[in-house]
């Protein structure tokens, strides 16, 4: 259950690493290209190198999209549509201060049943919840309609990978999960903070795992949503999952929509992967053969964000469920066939199949000169920016449970099922620090996110944290043999003034989430 190796001190069981400022006028776009710069118009599946998304800088403090979501020929599913590229939605580069400024139009059409409405969730970012900012209660379009976020970065954010997605409730899984619809924003500045960084080949990854659970449904005969099937109209919460390493029905798992592409990296090179997890439900093991991962940060905050953890962390694999993000090092493997890969991870006895998969090819590389450009240690340059989360924390103002249930075929938080129309669940004051026991009573784990904020990972299964870590998205244990529930406990940090306003905290396990599990939030 652990989201990295090192979380627990004793437990009983590529873009460019250099970047030039842009000098055009209006927001640079560059098409779609692969490591070695050969033009690519559609990262079209089963590619042989792994190809990257277009990128938009931000140019005058505002990055400029327009999206358009329709659907796809190729997947049957919503997509977004960025400049005439089907499916794959730009990578956003901002700097702390900036804007960004997107108009999202509906193109969908009746066709698509009553799945047809859109919306923006900002994922990770400290910005107002209220309209026209990352607004997911009260923005919604539907066809023939659009909007138009601007969202402000903090001038002093945290530097690191945030990405975007639709958060229409009822819809999430349909267009996130299987449909894919997801793109990356990275906000500049963690090359500062380690300057080694500067001379390796960054490589953005958004690992997606698509398709048609529906007709999975028909394959699997009597098989539930949660063995696996994340499309189907009924939750089945009880299913008993005796093959937790059994291969995934009706899904694909993919990395910038190719499947097990080639990573092309020199024995000994140094490359920084910057890892999403876009998928509906699976949590990822990441691992490289033969190897073992530098994290330098989790969810868009480097690890030395909090005072006292060290700055990067040598581990053989890290765990991460849907939404999270993971910022590593890898080094060239030796072997001619070593691969990068999820390994199995067993979500409890009524939770999805999440087995051993590979994701990318390690290629070696014969270009010289490699190993040595980002050779030697990882160490701290710059300071972070100075904002609420690298500063110490004030006493605790109050304490909650948050329990996550399931029963018949919906899932709840507090024992109730959201409702657009209900209330919000807690009352918060900005400016305070509560502390949170989040409660997991069901066979399966769940993965617990809040929008506007992160929060301060202190316990896992009642033992304390080694090197506690801020996150937006973390796996909570299922119930265990013995009846006890798995548990987290969270400092939830909202002494930003800028979050006030109603949001929403959820399983980010999305057909949970469209089932039930997600509730509002209100800070005054």
């Amino acid at each position: 259950m652990l989201r990295f190796a090192f979380v627990i001190v004793v437990v009983s069981a590529g873009l460019a690493g250099c970047r030039a400022a842009p000098s055009t006028p209006t927001s640079q776009i560059l098409p779609g290209v692969l490591p070695g710069g050969t033009s690519l118009s559609y990262a079209q599946p089963n590619a042989q190198e792994l190809p990257e998304p277009p990128v938009v800088k931000s140019v005058h403090g505002v990055a400029k999209v327009a999206l358009i979501v329709n659907l796809s020929a190729h997947t049957g599913f919503p997509q977004f549509s960025f400049k005439g590229l089907n499916e794959d939605a730009p990578t956003i580069e901002v700097n702390p201060g900036d804007t960004i400024d997107i108009t999202e139009a509906d193109d969908l059409t009746p066709a698509t049943g009553d799945k047809n409405d859109i919306n923006l969730h900002f994922h990770g970012f400290g910005t107002s919840p209220n309209a026209p900012g990352d607004d997911v209660l009260g923005m919604l379009a539907r066809p023939d309609q659009s909007l138009h976020y601007i969202v402000h970065v903090a001038k002093n954010q945290e530097p690191g990978l945030y990405w975007y997605h639709p958060h229409v409730h009822g819809e999430t899984n349909y267009q996130v999960g299987e449909g894919g619809m997801s793109g990356a924003i990275v906000v500049d500045g963690l090359e500062r903070h380690f300057p080694r960084l500067a001379k390796m080949t960054h490589r953005v990854i958004i690992v997606r795992d698509t398709g048609n659970g529906e007709a999975a449904q028909n394959v699997a005969g009597n098989a539930s949503m949660d063995d696996g099937m994340a499309g189907m109209a009924t939750a089945s919460p009880h299913t008993i999952n005796n093959e937790p390493c059994g291969g995934e029905l009706g899904l694909t798992t993919s990395l910038n929509y190719a499947v097990q592409p080639d990573i092309t990296i020199a024995p000994g090179e140094k490359q920084f992967f910057r890892v999403i997890n876009a998928t509906g439900h699976k949590t990822l093991k990441l691992a490289v053969d033969g190897e073992k991962l530098t994290v330098v940060a989790i969810d868009g905050f480097a690890l030395d964000t909090y005072p006292g953890t060290p700055p990067t962390l040598v581990e053989p694999y890290a765990v991460v469920p849907p939404a999270g993000r993971v910022e590593f090092v890898v080094t060239g493997p030796r072997s001619r066939s070593a691969k990068f890969r999820t390994l199995c991870y067993d979500t409890g006895p009524g939770g999805d199949r999440d087995s051993e998969l590979v994701l990318a090819n390690l290629k070696q590389s014969s270009r010289q000169g490699e190993r040595s450009s980002a050779s030697g240690p990882i160490t701290v340059g710059e300071p972070l920016p100075r904002n609420v989360y690298t500063t110490s924390l004030p006493p605790v103002s109050a304490k909650r449970v948050v329990i996550f249930s399931e029963g018949g075929t919906h899932f709840s938080i507090n024992h109730k099922i959201f409702s657009m129309q209900a209330p919000p669940m807690f009352v918060v004051h900005t400016g305070t620090v509560e502390q949170w026991r989040i409660v997991n009573i069901t066979q399966e784990v769940h993965d617990f996110h809040i929008h506007q904020l992160h929060f301060l990972v202190k316990e896992i299964d009642g033992v304390k944290v080694a090197h506690p870590f801020w996150a937006d998205s973390e796996v909570i244990p299922h119930r265990h043999t013995n009846g006890e529930p798995g548990t987290l406990v969270l400092l939830m940090d909202f002494r930003d003034p800028v979050i006030k306003g109603t949001f929403v905290f959820h399983c980010h396990i999305l057909d949970h989430e469209d089932h039930g599990m997600m509730a509002k939030i209100q800070a005054i």
